[in-house]
């Protein structure tokens, strides 16, 4: 069973994150209902009472955080143009692996147990790491990858919002159709390896 302390403490790192990336996101927002706010808001709210909710699990304490509801189903069935209540976030990043003991190395460690296939290390560094931890030119070096850039796609996801089941995950990526796509934000790479 997990250690709490350590669920709390990645639960304060998640936080932290969510904390410099809604900043960023307003430093470079376009306007008032800039998109790239708005997702880093949802994601600081879930971020926040993740923390709060693990920080109790694991010590008995609270947090000062007052979250007050969002929109009620009933407001958004009165508006045609209301956001969903579910999104999905559907993300592709491409890497080519430039040497392969150093990203085997790296997701070992990360994996905390032996590693022996790229795909893998990649994965157990995306887990640990969260994609954003390899979105960093630089960083993909350090890991044994060329990082080639991402595109990260928000669509309204079909499943009952109050459906905790795992089953969506059997079919993650069906039918996916790019008309469908509420916002998307892509980070290319330019030919000198710098992000742009």
């Amino acid at each position: 069973m997990p250690n709490t302390d350590s669920q709390a403490r990645h639960a304060l790192d998640n936080l932290i994150a969510a904390l410099r990336d809604h900043l960023a996101a307003v430093e470079r927002r376009s306007g008032e209902h800039d998109a790239g706010v708005q997702a880093a808001f949802l994601a600081l709210r879930a971020a926040a009472a993740d923390y709060d909710d693990t920080l109790y699990t694991a010590h008995d304490e609270v947090t000062p955080f007052d979250l007050p509801p969002l929109q009620t189903d009933e407001a958004r069935d009165d508006d045609p143009d209301a956001e969903p209540d579910r999104f999905a976030l559907l993300a592709r990043w491409d890497f080519s692996v430039v040497d392969p003991d150093l990203l085997l190395a790296a997701g070992s460690d990360a994996l905390r147990e032996e590693v022996d296939s790229c795909a893998v290390a990649v994965a157990a560094l995306a887990h640990v790491h969260g994609h954003s931890g390899l979105a960093d030119v630089a960083r993909a070096n350090t890991l044994g990858l060329q990082w080639h850039g991402a595109t990260t796609w928000v669509v309204a996801a079909d499943t009952d919002p109050d459906d905790d089941s795992a089953e969506w995950m059997d079919t993650a990526f069906a039918d996916m159709d790019p008309d469908d796509v509420l916002c998307r934000f892509d980070v290319p790479v330019t030919r000198s390896g710098a992000s742009g």
